[in-house]
């Protein structure tokens, strides 16, 4: 196997990963950074806090884009054409 192969492989992997979790990371960072100041501004270390509005943030972006055509007819293609190099990938 190729290592130009190999890279191309891995760097489509790494951007399916970006496009699919990238959403929820961004929310769950930022809505992390604004509960994280507004604890430290108030002095209320309490887990549940944080938790409960990453949660429902997660829950809301999964909602409005988790099943978007766009991201599932992406993530199908990917799939498919992974599928459909296995034989060159393996000899």
């Amino acid at each position: 196997m190729e290592s130009s192969l190999i890279i191309e492989l891995i760097l489509t992997a790494m951007r399916m990963a970006v496009i699919l979790a990238g959403p929820v990371l961004l929310t769950v960072l930022v809505v992390g950074i604004v509960i994280g100041a507004l604890q430290s501004a108030t002095q209320i270390n309490e887990p549940s806090v944080v938790f409960v509005p990453k949660m429902l943030a997660v829950m809301l972006v999964l909602a409005l884009t988790g099943a978007t055509t766009l991201t599932l007819g992406l993530f199908v293609d990917y799939v498919r054409e992974m599928i459909t190099r296995i034989p060159a990938i393996a000899g």
